[in-house]
């Protein structure tokens, strides 16, 4: 669950430039459909009831949005690519109302969907990543071999889901190699690789294969940190209070006195239980310094089953006052701006009273990614991927 989301798309709509493409690809030059059923009656009018959908926000007037999925839905074959174009910015319900949309025109259209038009919706990079998957799953369905032809050059490819296609399909096309070639791709794969479950798998085969592999340093975990005695927590009442770390803000609090922590666990947690002593109603500080490649915004990831409050350089990037919920990696997720060169992040993990055994966890495990989850951070002594 990721109660705060900070995924937002950097480019602008192209629904011009879609339309541009859909007339290359075969649209009739009579741009018009009978009107009987609510259809639009151009392109141009298809597209902007594809902007205006895409702009639904909360609950309210579902059936006026239901009626313009509606006539999305109706849209013939050589349309439905410039309308796609207007999930670049949509809003999380308005995407979904238009996707409702599309598809029915999708579905409705077979294979008279142009396959060109979809493989050069796929091909621009510049396009949201959302679009282009949507677009190699028609065209998939339509043309499987041309759709995995694309894969080969998708290793690196800004599109998450894409990108992992493109994994599976190497490690699928070596597996009656032998040895050698199977690790060579094994390798290859595991550096292109983002999401965990994938990583793991591959890392996985290759320590059965006498590779043994740092999975922390591949997701990128932050592991040496600093970690302080612990403060009051009893009845919830330090997560809001403001104790002497937090008092030095902005300035880097002084850490010299800190217990030294590294994490030697796959998933790169601090266990604070087994750092400071196994307590309930406390709440502890950890500061780690991190180095980047380059200035600019990353995106803060961090994994905890207890209450937690980050910050960067001393400004506040996020807080979560949740016990217990859940956990998992990637947990919470927020961007917040980074300079190049030496960072300090510091962590408040807040344990609460509970005395359930499942309550017992006091830890965090935080890394620093871009978009797609590529690492960032790095620490002064960092091991190498395979030991």
């Amino acid at each position: 669950m990721k109660p705060l989301g900070f995924t937002m798309s950097q480019e602008a709509p192209r629904a011009a430039v879609w339309f541009g493409l859909a007339l290359v690809a075969g649209m009739s030059a009579q741009a018009t459909v009978a009107t009987a059923d609510g259809a639009p009656e151009s392109v141009a009018e298809a597209v902007t009831i594809a902007t205006d959908l895409a702009k639904a926000t909360g609950t309210s007037g579902q059936t006026a949005l239901a009626a313009q999925a509606d006539r999305i839905a109706a849209i013939p074959a050589d349309w439905i690519v410039p309308c796609l174009a207007a999930l670049a910015d949509a809003t999380p319900a308005g995407g979904n109302w238009l996707r409702s949309g599309i598809e029915r025109a999708v579905e409705r259209a077979g294979d008279s969907l142009s396959t060109d038009a979809l493989t050069a919706v796929v091909a621009d990079r510049k396009q949201p990543a959302r679009v282009r998957t949507l677009a190699f799953g028609w065209l998939k369905d339509r043309d499987p071999s041309r759709a995995e032809g694309l894969l080969d050059g998708m290793l690196d490819d800004p599109a998450l889901d894409l990108r992992r296609e493109a994994v599976e399909k190497q490690l699928a096309a070596v597996a009656a190699a032998d040895e050698p070639a199977q690790k060579a791709v094994h390798q290859k794969c595991l550096a292109a690789a983002r999401d965990v479950d994938q990583i793991e798998r591959i890392a996985g085969w290759l320590s059965e294969h006498g590779e043994k592999v740092n999975v922390a340093l591949v997701l990128g975990f932050v592991r040496n940190w600093r970690v302080s005695e612990a403060f009051d927590n009893a009845k919830g009442i330090g997560f809001a209070k403001a104790y002497p770390p937090e008092d030095a803000l902005p300035t880097r609090p002084e850490t010299v006195q800190w217990k030294a922590v590294a994490s030697a666990d796959k998933h790169g947690a601090i266990d604070l239980n087994a750092a400071i002593e196994t307590k309930k109603g406390v709440l502890a500080y950890a500061v780690a310094d991190v180095v980047m490649p380059r200035g600019g915004p990353a995106e803060v990831r961090i994994g905890s089953p207890c209450a937690v409050a980050i910050w960067v350089n001393g400004k506040p990037v996020m807080a979560h006052e949740i016990y217990h919920a859940s956990e998992a990696i990637d947990q919470y997720v927020a961007v917040a701006e980074f300079r190049e060169g030496t960072n300090t992040v510091m962590v408040k993990c807040c344990q609460n009273e509970q005395t359930e055994p499942w309550a017992g966890d006091w830890k965090f495990q935080l890394r620093i990614c871009d978009s797609i989850g590529s690492p960032l951070a790095t620490q002064p002594a960092q091991e190498k991927v395979a030991e």
